[in-house]
């Protein structure tokens, strides 16, 4: 009997262990961490491609030019669009595009849809880098203009001189026309045939870019000139509602009465001098001009605005024309192939009145251009001349802020770029 509750006892006991195993957690306590946030999964797939703002999937390309006497119907009708909707399309058009302006050399795009029957879809020609006509060739027929974006971007650069300006810009990487736009920039301050080697040019310009091609030329922002001990600077400045103007670092315009030649391109074979060997007449005499040796053709340039004097021919000056600018200057330019003005006409500051020559007496295509001040010749490269209009006290306060800022890029010029903007 006693044998039968011991082993009750100990099946009891094996009953109340298996139950603890089984109902009670045993194992040591955890904290709670929370399930790490999945990670984004970054979209790897590549946009579709596209062309002229049309998704190209479904679709192919053909590129061409235009043909010199192609026209839009031709174009259209030997890829398969009949004549009556070549019409539509040229009606649609209207106050869009018109489709008698495609010149021949123009880029044209022909997409087809890329299956059996190889329909044409568009036709796009393109106007320029920027603008390009796209026709929708099937119903619903369509007509409009795309534009890709040009990308604006700042940028300075600094160069020393050590030949022709163009080249060491082009060197630098920068487009070498800044190299003219810096001549008319400084057209009025620094004379260009005095530069010489290991002279500096600093500068911050616009830089316009479409796809990555430039398009259209840079536009200069500021400027600064080291040569010897001189140094000009400009700063590009447009009052609100005003005319943009160049002016220095003080607000005087850099606009003078008189360009400092009459010339863009040229050298100076003889200067101003109260005693020359005269090429041709083989003795001593005052030169009282500067001689600015060009090819035949070369425009000469009125260095400021006046009233044509005279306009003619003598045997020495050979073809010439004189300007009187006011009751104080007067200018005159010898030895033109051609007259482009007429006595009594009024003329504006680098208007064209003469191309380069040799009549008279001349050894070669130049132009004498001769200064009188108040009824005197003098040598007008040592003549200071007074300035335009400075910038209005009203604008201060907005110039010395655009002024700053651009200082501050060409202390910095080297190639460093602002954020682009897209227009």
């Amino acid at each position: 009997m006693r044998r039968i509750r011991l082993w009750g006892t100990l099946a009891g006991m094996l009953v109340l262990v298996l139950a603890i195993v089984l109902t009670v957690d045993l194992a040591p306590p955890v904290e709670y961490v929370p399930d790490p946030a999945t990670a984004a999964v970054e979209d790897t797939l590549p946009d579709p491609p596209s062309a002229y703002g049309i998704p190209l999937d479904g679709f192919v390309v053909e590129r061409a030019k235009v043909h010199s006497g192609s026209t839009f119907g031709d174009l259209l009708a030997a890829h398969g669009v009949p004549y009556p909707l070549v019409d539509s399309l040229v009606r649609l058009a209207d106050g869009v595009f018109d489709v008698r302006r495609m010149r021949a050399g123009h880029p044209i795009a022909f997409i087809f849809t890329d299956d059996a029957h190889r329909q044409l879809r568009y036709f796009v020609y393109e106007a320029d880098a920027v603008e390009h006509v796209v026709f929708t060739t099937t119903l619903p027929l369509g007509v409009h203009v795309h534009r890709r974006p040009i990308i604006t971007t700042e940028r300075s650069v600094e160069v020393a001189v050590t030949g022709a300006l163009y080249n060491d810009l082009a060197r630098a990487g920068v487009d070498p026309l800044l190299s003219l736009q810096l001549a008319e920039v400084f057209a009025w301050t620094v004379d260009f045939y005095r530069i010489q080697k290991g002279d500096r040019f600093t500068v911050v310009f616009l830089e316009q870019r479409v796809d990555g091609a430039p398009y259209g030329p840079p536009r200069i922002l500021a400027a600064r000139y080291h040569g010897g001990d001189q140094a000009r600077e400009a700063f590009l400045f447009a009052p609100e509602g005003g005319k943009e103007a160049y002016f220095d670092g003080e607000g005087n315009s850099l606009r003078k009465a008189f360009l400092k030649a009459p010339l863009k391109y040229s050298r100076i074979s003889s200067g101003f001098s109260m005693r020359r060997f005269h090429p041709v007449q083989k003795r001593f005499k005052a030169h009282l001009g500067t001689d600015y040796a060009a090819p035949y053709g070369t425009p000469i340039l009125a260095v400021g605005d006046g009233v044509v004097e005279k306009a003619g021919y003598t045997a020495g000056n050979g073809n010439y024309v004189k300007l009187r600018h006011n009751g104080t200057y007067s200018t005159q330019y010898l030895h033109m192939r051609k007259i482009l003005v007429r006595t009594g006409q009024r003329v504006q500051q680098g208007q064209t009145i003469g191309e380069v020559g040799s009549t008279g007496l001349a050894t070669g295509p130049h132009v004498c251009f001769r200064f009188w001040k108040n009824g005197k010749q003098v040598d007008h490269r040592r003549e200071e001349f007074p300035s335009a209009e400075p910038v209005a006290a009203a604008h201060r306060d907005a110039f010395q802020r655009e002024r700053d800022r651009l200082l501050l890029a060409l202390d910095q010029a080297g190639g460093r770029e602002v954020r682009p903007v897209v227009f």
